[in-house]
C-alpha cells in the first residue's frame, strides 16, 4: 500500500508527502493542532467560527466570491472541519492545479482578512447552525451527551459554541486566536495523491514560497496539549440526562469511559466495536433492528481524545419500546465483558477483513489519503503506514479483545443520554446499574 515520507521546511512547517499511483488528483491539506478544546470559556466556539472566516476573503483573494470563484474555475474542491482538538483546511484539485490549491490554503491559513462587517454577518450564519443542529435529535443527543458526562471540563462544550459566545465574538479575538494557534509549527501540511506532483521538487517550492507569507508574529513550536490535560480526568459525576422533545422517534447514546487516542489497544477496541455495531452483520444491528424491528439505526462508536475516550452506541428507536431497546443494546455490551456471550473467531476473522477491506476502499481517494496521516501525524506525532496497521491488526486475538471489554464495561459506569417524548427520567435510571 501508500507509504509516506514527513520532513520540515527550514520555516518550520512540517509538510508530509503521500504518492499515490495511478492517481491524477492532489489533497492539499493543512492541520492545525487546535480545536474546542481549547478556548477560552468567553471564546468559546471560535475555533469553528475561524473556519468560517478563512472562507470569507484573504489578501490574494479579498472576497468569498474570489476566492469560491477560484477553486470552481479548476473544477476543485475545497472545505474545512472542526473537532475538539483539531481544525482542517484542504483543497482538491486535478494534478495540474495543485500551484492554486497550495495558494489558496496558505493564503486562508497566513493572510485571512477578519473583517468586522464579515464577522457581524457570519454570526447569523452559525446561529441559524446551531439552531439546525439544535432541530435534528439525532445530532442534539449527541451533544447532550457530551455535555453531560464531560460537564466541568473543556470537552463539555459544544464545538459550535452557544448563541452568547458566537454573539460577542470582535476581529481582535480573532487576530489574536490566529496568532496564538496558526503558528507554522502548530501545523502540518499534507500532500497526498499524483507522485509526479507530490514528490516534485517545484511543488515543494510552491509550498515553501506560499507558506512564507506571514506578514504577523505568531506562537512558534507545536503546543503542548498536555498542558490542558485535568489530573482528575475530564468525567463528570453525571451518568443520566433525558431530554424532552415532541418526537416520531427516540434517540439515545449511551457509553462507558474508554482508552484514549495514544493507547497501544486501540486497533483492539477497533474491533470489538465493528463486532458489536460497526456495520450490518453486527451483533446490534442483528439483534436491536433485525430480530426485533426496534430501530431504524443502531450503531457502536469507539471515540478518542488525548486524555481519554468513549465506548458505546446509539440509537433511533420507537418510543414507546425504548427501554427494551436500551436493555438489548446494553446487553450486547456487557454480555461480552461478563463471559455470558463472547465473540468467536469467525466474527474476530470477519471483523479484521471488513476493517482491511474500508481501508483498501478508503485509498483510493486522495482526501481520504491526506486525513488518515495527517491526522495520525498531528496526534500522535507519528504516521504508521497501512501495511503495519493491518499486520498489527491480524494479530489481535479473541483473548486480547475479551480482556479489553471487560477493563472498560465496568458495572455501574455507564452514561445515557436521550431525547424524546419523555417528561421524566425515572425508568432509566435502572440502567445506571
Amino acid at each position: 500500500m501508500t507509504k509516506h515520507s514527513l520532513s520540515k521546511l527550514k520555516n518550520g512547517l512540517p509538510v508530509m508527502v503521500v504518492p499515490m499511483a495511478g492517481v491524477e488528483s492532489v489533497t492539499v491539506l493543512a492541520l492545525c493542532n487546535t480545536g474546542s478544546r481549547f478556548e477560552q470559556p468567553r471564546e468559546e466556539g471560535i475555533a469553528h467560527f475561524f473556519e468560517h472566516m478563512v472562507f470569507k476573503g484573504t489578501q490574494s483573494y479579498p472576497t468569498a466570491q474570489i476566492l469560491a470563484k477560484s477553486i470552481d474555475s479548476i473544477g476543485a474542491d475545497f472545505n474545512a472541519f472542526t473537532s475538539k482538538e483539531y481544525t482542517g483546511y484542504y483543497v482538491k484539485s486535478s494534478s495540474k492545479h495543485v500551484g492554486v490549491a497550495i495558494d489558496v490554503v496558505s493564503d486562508m491559513l497566513l493572510r485571512p482578512l477578519l473583517k468586522q462587517e464579515d464577522i457581524d454577518r457570519e454570526k447569523g450564519v452559525i446561529i441559524e447552525e446551531i439552531n439546525m443542529y439544535e432541530d435534528m435529535p439525532m445530532r442534539q443527543v449527541e451533544n447532550i451527551f457530551e455535555r453531560m458526562t464531560f460537564e466541568g471540563s473543556a470537552l463539555g462544550h459544544d464545538v459550535l459554541g452557544s448563541k452568547e459566545t458566537v454573539s460577542s465574538l470582535k476581529t481582535e479575538n480573532f487576530k489574536r486566536f490566529l496568532k496564538q494557534w496558526y503558528g507554522l509549527g502548530n501545523m502540518v501540511l499534507i500532500l497526498a495523491g499524483d507522485p509526479s506532483v507530490v514528490e516534485s521538487a517545484d511543488t515543494k517550492k510552491l509550498v515553501l514560497e506560499a507558506f512564507s507569507k506571514e506578514t504577523d508574529v505568531r506562537a512558534t513550536g507545536k503546543f503542548d496539549v498536555t498542558t490542558k490535560m485535568s489530573k482528575k480526568g475530564p468525567w463528570s459525576p453525571h451518568k443520566l440526562k433525558v431530554a424532552y422533545k415532541k418526537t416520531e422517534q427516540a434517540h439515545l447514546v449511551l457509553g462507558w469511559p474508554s482508552i484514549a487516542r495514544s493507547d497501544e489497544q486501540k486497533n483492539v477496541l477497533s474491533l470489538a466495536s465493528v463486532m458489536l455495531g460497526g456495520n450490518m452483520s453486527s451483533r446490534l444491528f442483528t439483534e436491536v433492528r433485525e430480530k426485533r424491528g426496534l430501530c431504524y439505526y443502531v450503531r457502536s462508536s469507539a471515540d478518542y481524545f488525548h486524555d481519554t475516550g468513549v465506548f458505546g452506541a446509539s440509537a433511533g428507536v420507537t418510543p414507546k419500546r425504548i427501554f427494551e431497546a436500551i436493555e438489548v443494546i446494553k446487553a450486547e455490551f456487557t454480555d461480552v465483558a461478563s463471559g455470558k456471550r463472547l465473540f468467536t473467531q469467525d466474527e474476530l476473522d470477519s471483523a479484521k477483513e471488513y476493517i482491511i477491506g474500508s481501508m483498501t476502499l478508503s485509498f483510493e481517494d486522495s482526501e481520504s489519503v491526506a486525513q488518515y496521516y495527517g491526522l495520525r501525524q498531528l496526534l500522535n506525532n507519528k504516521a504508521e503506514d497501512p501495511d503495519e496497521v493491518i499486520a498489527k491488526l491480524r494479530k489481535i486475538t479473541l483473548e486480547e479483545v475479551h480482556a479489553l471489554m471487560k477493563e472498560i464495561i465496568q458495572p455501574g459506569a455507564l452514561r445515557l443520554a436521550v431525547v424524546g417524548p419523555y417528561k421524566s427520567d425515572a425508568q432509566f435510571k435502572k440502567f445506571l446499574a
